[in-house]
């Protein structure tokens, strides 16, 4: 993942850190060249002088993110000069660039004497930290999330799914899980085209992210159905949950061309819950499914679960 226009974190130091220049010695750099590598020794300090480094860490699956871009005044490697730890990520330069190298126990003596240096680099560390934590967090929703209606996606769904039976059958917790399908849909597109069909996917997720409870996991199941779990939750609360949702998306307007009357979409859902319908999520989500199909055969716009709240 390389994006030069958009470094993670780019950060000039303050001109104190120029005091370093009779503790080091320069080095100049080819572009390309690594100063060092994730895991080599911390044993000395970089303060850049000219041209721009890359500060870059591999995954497990040997893909090279970019952290960081360095630019004049900015001082690399510091952290492990001062905890004698590994190189936790690696260094390369960017373009030419020349650099002041600083054995760390110089180092760590000019920070002994500096403390209005070592004051900066730690608002510096600080800083790091909150914009790493603020690109995690915007990777991580990106990886969870359903990139069309902004539901959670069908990976994070079986994961949470799994997780909640889990703590479910530990304190002896309901579980209920509600699948729903848009009835019609594939009619719905070839009439008005697939973008058309979009913007319904879209209010339909809206609805039932605001049909939802407060911690509720509603997420794309894929194509146009949907589903929500509902940790907690009996029977009857996940039938009325889902008999709600049914009548706001009934009576919601979808206009697909301009003159012409409002088409109305509906939906149809099927519910099932934990313990009685399932012990693991592959039974549960069979029996929702199969109770969905029902509701279709039986005419659709309707929720079909278990036979003492439902049809």
């Amino acid at each position: 993942m390389t994006k030069d226009d958009s470094p993670l974190f780019v950060q000039t130091l303050p001109g104190s850190f120029g005091d370093l220049g009779p503790l080091g010695r320069e080095q100049a750099l080819e572009p390309g060249a690594t100063l060092w590598q994730e895991g080599d020794p911390g044993d000395h300090v970089v303060l850049l002088l000219e041209g721009r480094l890359e500060v870059s860490h591999q995954t497990p699956d040997g893909e090279d993110i970019i952290l960081r871009h360095l630019y004049p005044g900015a001082v690399a490697g510091e952290m492990a000069a001062l905890d004698g730890q590994a190189r936790s990520a690696t260094v390369r330069a960017r373009s030419a660039s020349r650099v002041l190298l600083v054995p760390a126990s110089r180092f760590r003596q000019f920070l002994r004497e500096r403390p209005d240096v070592l004051e900066q680099l730690f608002w510096l560390q600080l800083e790091r930290v909150r914009s790493l934590t603020w690109r995690v967090s915007r990777t991580h929703h990106r990886a969870i999330t359903d990139p069309l209606t902004g539901l959670y996606n069908y990976g994070f769904f079986r994961e949470r799914l799994a997780m909640e039976l889990e703590r479910a059958q530990l304190t002896g917790d309901p579980l209920a899980l509600v699948m729903f399908d848009i009835d019609h849909f594939k009619g719905y597109n070839d009439t008005h085209g697939h973008q058309e069909g979009n913007r319904v996917l879209v209010k339909v997720a809206e609805i039932l992210r605001k049909t939802g409870r407060r911690g509720d996991v509603v997420a794309r199941y894929g194509g146009e159905e949907f589903v929500a779990l509902l940790y907690g939750a009996g029977a009857p609360d996940a039938w009325r949950l889902a008999e709600t949702f049914r009548s706001a998306v009934s009576a919601q307007s979808f206009t697909a061309e301009a003159g012409k009357p409002p088409d109305h979409i509906t939906v149809s859902g099927g519910l099932a819950t934990f313990p009685n319908d399932g012990q693991d999520d592959l039974t549960l989500i069979k029996s929702a499914d199969t109770r969905l199909y029902r509701a279709k055969d039986e005419g659709r716009n309707r929720t079909v679960g278990p036979e003492e709240i439902g049809p």
